[in-house]
């Protein structure tokens, strides 16, 4: 796991919503399973790439504390989504996670320039993703009454 940020620079009491653009069925099941066993009320809000995330967004009237992206989507991936995000005042000080299977040094470094929070490779058992979600939430300090 590295994490680019501080995380006490993005720490703001964040008691908001997760929302997760993951282009992959399985691995956005076992993403809710994962928060739901974590004892949050209400699931994350997916989006199945940059593009339908960045739409629910805009729909959305909470604002997210939390933002996960896949890198390999379709349409728009997780690079340009994390850039436009980035972009819009709103989300410059949101924690915005990769989780990707890569583990090109060049992926990490680019996600790194384009101001992700956090690089995380996704995790090969349901075991190990509860414990990188319990550490997700841990370190933000998310609240389960989103």
């Amino acid at each position: 796991m590295w994490y680019f940020t501080s995380v006490n620079h993005l720490k703001n009491s964040l008691t908001g919503c997760v929302f997760i653009a993951d282009d992959d069925e399985d691995d956005r099941f076992l993403l809710q399973f994962a928060f739901q066993e974590l004892g949050f009320d209400s699931a994350p809000t997916f989006a199945i790439d940059g593009l339908d995330l960045l739409h629910r967004l805009l729909d959305s009237e909470v604002r997210p504390a939390l933002i996960i992206l896949d890198i390999n989507m379709p349409r728009l991936d997780g690079f340009e989504t994390l850039k436009v995000l980035r972009s819009k005042k709103p989300y410059q000080t949101t924690p915005i996670v990769m989780l990707t299977t890569s583990v090109q040094e060049s992926d990490r470094q680019h996600a790194r320039d384009l101001g992700a929070s956090a690089y995380l490779i996704k995790p090969s058992t349901i075991e190990e993703l509860k414990k990188m979600v319990f550490k997700l939430v841990s370190d933000w300090k998310l609240a389960p009454d989103c």
